[in-house]
């Protein structure tokens, strides 16, 4: 490999890091969806040629580590038939992909003759088929139920779009401009990543863009050991629980042990509940990324995400547990599950080292999916809108109120942009007062939403986390905790319709309305510490 000079190194570094994001924005722009465009549920990479991820743009961390996986089910399934120009597509859960509705695109990257990279975009397409609009179901079973499936196959064939893979796409799903829209988008930012990196290459020589890739993973790498070696050697355990099984059952553990001896960390997951019936379950490539948030985020957040910080990183995780499923479990809903092992994790590492805990998030991450209809062109449309709550409190500071923690990053969708597409109305979107956990710092506000349907009967599915209250975000260091989330279902004669249960899907008429109430952030700290200041501010600010 080309050795490569410092100052050449970190600025060829930044630009490949640079590209990634640089593809994001094309994405953002190009998109159709809201979920895309308003929401920023996507992300965008480059890879090595062997499918290692070394620059991603930081916009959805639950894919964060995830992606790699599909570029390498991608180079074992077609390894010597990748030409110029061809385009990739695959949400298998059972293939690297998260679940059906994030769909990878992924384009291979060439000098010539010579494969040297990929870029690669995975973005929440707003259906992709199956039982339920939206494409997600707490109560579903199997994949099957939950969309269509695909492999990696080409979605575009040395440079020419692959008409017959458009045409099945386009007739199993409910919104298809959209779709293809947004793969057409995707396909773009991929292009110019592919553009970005092949200018490196003529600036720089291709040996030395390919030294600087290497680099960068063993940067990350070695940035990673040195910040464990600085750490005590420890060990921890913690569990945390879901409500429920996406199907009414007894609440699911996860349950997470940490241990740490010199510059390695080993994390061992066998303690977590078997998969369950419903779509709670974890595909290995987000449980992955679970890992990789949890570990930058504590052990050093001030690391690029590359691939190299996995290296570090010994992995036990028995297939068959709810983060590591058998095929075909539905998985649809597995980003509530991701956050709750999001939470153990930190939560453990708190215990190993105290002077990083943290006060836990919500994890409620509240999703509203609706089958609709658009207002402006009386076609059908698809919404999925999310809620987010307050960040937990830390030693330094308040709780963040209102956004969408740990693992996501998605903003919640504006109220112009639901009723300019879809057949809703958006009654009041406020934060909650007294929802946090009280401490020396208090944990962030949670959010109150409200949707009518109207006009006519739409197909609604809609889940959410901690509405059990035993397990509400926690405080820390002697911090209070936060309020339970609640889901609340009111008829168009005004009366609350009773015995639903908080992740559904079913059928609401016009003037029905549902109300959620998130939870806020856990405290930290002794609440008799927090300071005058502070608790004036709460005071006239009304958020007691």
């Amino acid at each position: 490999m080309t050795d490569v000079d410092t100052v050449t190194f970190e600025v060829v570094a930044a630009a490949l890091q640079s590209a990634a994001e640089e593809m994001g924005n094309v994405l953002k722009r190009s998109s159709y969806s809201p979920i895309i465009r308003d929401m920023d549920d996507f992300s965008c990479a480059l890879f090595t040629a062997d499918g290692e991820l070394v620059a991603q743009a930081d916009y959805i961390p639950a894919q964060l580590g995830a992606m790699s996986l599909v570029v390498k089910a991608i180079i074992e399934r077609w390894a010597n038939r990748i030409t110029p120009g061809d385009a990739f597509i695959s949400n298998h859960p059972f293939m690297g992909a998260m679940h059906l509705p994030d769909v990878n695109v992924i384009c291979p990257i060439f000098l010539g003759e010579r494969l040297i990279a990929w870029a690669g975009t995975a973005a929440h397409h707003i259906d992709v088929g199956g039982v339920n609009p939206g494409s997600e179901g707490p109560e579903l079973e199997d994949i099957f139920g939950e969309g269509l499936v695909l492999p990696p196959v080409r979605l575009a064939v040395a440079g020419v779009e692959n008409d017959d893979l458009i045409a099945v796409v386009t007739e199993n799903i409910r919104d298809p401009r959209s779709t293809v829209s947004d793969l057409r988008a995707q396909r773009a930012a991929c292009a110019l990543g592919e553009e970005r990196v092949a200018e490196l290459a003529s600036s720089y020589g291709t040996e030395a863009v390919l030294a600087v890739m290497s680099g960068m993973l063993d940067s990350v790498e070695d940035g990673v050991k040195t910040a464990l070696r600085g750490l005590p050697d420890a060990e921890a355990e913690a569990k945390g629980f879901l409500d429920d099984d996406g199907r009414g059952g007894p609440p699911t553990r996860i349950h997470v042990k940490v241990t740490k001896r010199g510059d390695r960390l080993a994390i061992d997951l066998s303690g977590c509940d078997r998969q369950v019936s419903g779509a709670m379950n974890v595909p290995w490539a987000s449980s992955r990324a679970g890992i990789v948030y949890a570990v930058r985020a504590v052990v050093a957040p001030d690391l690029g995400a590359n691939d190299g910080l996995l290296r570090a990183v010994d992995i036990e995780a028995p297939l068959g547990i709810v983060l590591n499923p058998e095929p075909p479990a539905a998985v649809s809903v597995r980003h509530n599950t991701c956050q709750r092992f999001a939470d153990t994790l930190i939560r453990a590492m708190g215990v190993m080292w105290p002077e990083k805990s943290v006060a836990s998030s919500t994890v409620s991450f509240f999703c509203f999916n609706v089958g609709s209809v658009s207002p402006l062109t009386g076609h059908p449309s698809v919404m999925a809108d999310v809620v987010g709550g307050g960040t937990g409190a830390t030693a330094y500071g308040d709780g963040i109120d209102g956004v969408d923690t740990y693992m996501s990053n998605v903003g919640v969708m504006p109220t112009e942009v639901v009723e300019t597409n879809y057949s809703v109305r958006v009654l009041k979107t406020e934060f909650i007062p007294g929802s946090q956990g009280r401490g020396r710092f208090n944990g962030g506000l949670g959010l109150r939403r409200e949707y009518q349907i109207i006009n006519t009967p739409q197909r609604v599915t809609f889940y959410c986390e901690q509405t059990h209250p035993d397990f509400v975000p926690r405080g820390a260091d002697g911090g209070g905790d936060a309020r339970p989330t609640t889901v609340t279902v009111i008829g168009p004669d005004g009366r609350e319709i009773a015995g639903l249960a908080d992740k559904a899907s079913l059928t609401l008429q016009p003037g029905t309305i549902v109300r959620v109430e998130t939870a806020g952030g856990g405290g930290y700290g002794d609440p008799r510490e927090r300071p005058l200041e502070a608790r004036l501010f709460d005071e006239r600010n009304e958020r007691l």
